[in-house]
């Protein structure tokens, strides 16, 4: 009787099934669940933006792998050596796409969008009857709706309107550092900047991507130097290579042009960021005039296309999270968890890839019951920025953590009340004011290639440990402002302390070893150095003698060779201390002594 009950189930369902367009019950769970809802609520010719998953990506696609210089640029093989080993450069996600399956869906009458060669998929608009259709195909593993998501009406950075100040010619200047920073001095100040350039570190040699909603101003004289160092840029709205305003096209770029300014603008006696030396590559990933502006599909696209070209560090001022209260169609605070959100799990994989990741935290504002994030910043290897203002406390607009699996974000934060930026829209040469996370995110991403350019060795992981335990609040992070206000030149000193992975002693090491701290006794700081054979994850944390853990100086993939890292104990009492070394099977503790 039980059997007879199951198989009429069964045949009940596969009848459902076929009534609704599937011969195949199979067919019909390779559609998300998600999906299959937005499918109910609209018509049969309406269209959703969808991402199709591949199988495989073709026979003999793995041999490609032998070959790592025909899949990426020399510059982005570099790039990786410090955080992958020699023999494990590039990976399955790294092949490009079958592409007798990509032809199968254009001639189903499908128009591909994007497409990513991380997740195997493509993204593209499709109706209910053409999802019927790919959902047949054999080589199709999955079928989901792409997020899109707009900015809240009350955001900061769109209800904004301030004056713009004619540019500065006086030539005076207004500081005792050998640049003169005009207007922007207080907000480099206050992130301890300008010591840095006058010690040479400017971001040479590091190349940062910038993401966002277009550049609208690429004339504007802060913009001279980084013109003529030549910049590579890409629409992945209208696809071409015009980031600016077109007539006729879709997106506007005020908002570009302003968090730009912030990384890399330099015009002496009116705005010097951090990142002047830098060279650029500019995405243009968000359509400011579709009733649903942000879709993770171009930000995965575009992180895809740096990752080719050797950007060192990605930064992106744009907030995924809810478009609608409960919409299927985005994500929400319960997605917060570095593992769910489609972008996020993107947004971590190019930190796995070798890419320092900067997003801003959101301007949400604070909830004392749960968090206020935006994908990607949940992602535990991207570097969330909140804000402060000019006093130091989080501003108000600032999103909070934690993530929902307990990580502390935001991890840093830098000013993003009031900060003086180059003044949009073509033609105009003045600078204006703008605040929100957005513009917290690029100042910090200025600093991690003011960092790189003192050791350029170094990972992402290794950078973002930097800033944390160099950062105002390192000794107790909260939920408001992470491990706080970023302080630049003290993250530098550490840097060009560190030995970065891919050394040259990398062949001498014969096993693993930590060696006894030096000065020992010390005050406040020392050294600590390790040595490691073999490619592999490791940990480095200092412990007091309750055994409770007061930092984590390494927590990431190294390859072999010889390491040295700086603990400060500069918020600490004196006492005994431990530091204890994983890797692998290998576990070795030390003691140590601060004396105050």
């Amino acid at each position: 009787m039980k059997n007879q009950n199951y198989f009429l189930i069964i045949t009940i369902i596969i009848l459902i099934l076929s009534f609704q367009g599937f011969d195949n019950p199979y067919n019909y769970i390779k559609i998300s669940k998600t999906l299959r809802e937005d499918l109910s609520l609209k018509n049969g010719n309406s269209k959703s933006l969808i991402w199709i998953t591949f199988k495989d990506k073709g026979v003999n696609a793995e041999l490609k792998l032998n070959h790592p210089e025909n899949l990426l640029t020399q510059r982005a093989l570099d790039r990786r050596s410090k955080v992958k080993p020699q023999n494990a450069l590039v990976d399955f996600t790294d092949l490009p796409l079958n592409y007798d399956y990509v032809n199968e869906i254009n001639n189903a009458g499908i128009e591909i969008k994007n497409r990513s060669k991380w997740f195997n998929s493509v993204s593209c608009y499709a109706t209910k009857i053409q999802i019927e259709l790919i959902a047949d195909f054999d080589f199709v593993n999955k079928i989901d709706i792409v997020k899109t998501f707009r900015k809240s009406e009350n955001d900061i950075e769109l209800n904004a309107s301030n004056p713009v100040i004619e540019e500065d010619n006086s030539g005076i200047p207004n500081s005792p550092y050998s640049l003169n920073y005009g207007s922007s001095l207080a907000q480099m100040q206050l992130i301890n900047a300008p010591t840095a350039h006058d010690s040479g570190y400017a971001g040479q040699g590091v190349v940062i991507a910038s993401f966002d909603a277009g550049f609208d101003n690429l004339q504007h004289p802060v913009f001279d130097s980084l013109r003529s160092r030549g910049f590579r840029s890409y629409d992945f709205v209208n696809h071409d290579t015009i980031v600016g305003n077109q007539s006729g096209q879709m997106g506007e770029g005020s908002h570009g042009t302003q968090t730009l300014s912030l990384v890399g603008g330099y015009r002496s006696g009116n705005l010097i960021s951090p990142a002047f030396r830098s060279r650029y590559i500019l995405a243009k990933t968000e359509n400011t005039e579709s009733e649903t502006p942000i879709e993770e599909d171009n930000w995965v696209a575009a992180a895809e296309w740096v990752d080719s070209l050797g950007a060192d560090i990605i930064t992106s001022s744009l907030g995924y999270i809810g478009m609608d209260p409960g919409s299927i169609r985005s994500y929400d605070w319960t997605w917060m968890n570095g593992d769910s959100c489609f972008i996020t799990i993107g947004a971590d994989l190019a930190v796995n890839k070798g890419i320092i990741v900067c997003n801003s935290a959101g301007n949400e504002g604070y909830d004392a019951t749960h968090n206020t994030l935006g994908a990607p910043s949940d992602g535990d290897s991207v570097i969330c920025v909140g804000s402060v203002n000019a006093d130091k406390k989080r501003s108000s607009f600032s999103s909070v953590g934690n993530t929902i699996d307990g990580r502390i974000k935001p991890d840093v934060c830098a000013l993003g009340n009031g900060n003086y930026v180059a003044s949009p829209g073509a033609g105009n040469t003045g600078y204006t004011s703008g605040s929100g996370t957005s513009f917290s995110c690029p100042m910090t991403a200025g600093v991690c290639a003011i960092i790189l350019s003192a050791n350029h060795n170094l990972t992402p992981m290794q950078v973002r440990q930097l800033l944390t335990q160099t950062a105002d609040s390192s000794f107790a992070p909260n939920r408001r402002r992470g491990w706080g206000l970023i302080n630049c030149w003290e993250a530098v000193k550490l840097a060009r302390n560190l030995t970065g992975a891919g050394n040259s002693n990398a062949g001498s090491i014969k096993g693993y070893k930590l060696n006894q701290n030096y000065p020992n006794p010390f005050n406040p700081s020392t050294h600590l150095e390790f040595e490691i054979p073999d490619f592999g994850f490791v940990t480095l944390k200092v412990f007091d003698m309750l055994g409770k853990e007061v930092a984590v100086l390494v927590n990431e993939n190294l390859s072999p060779g010889s390491y040295k890292t700086v603990f400060d104990g500069s918020n600490l009492t004196s006492g005994i201390y431990f530091y204890t070394i994983k890797a692998g099977d290998f576990t070795e503790t030390k003691k140590m002594t601060l004396i105050r």
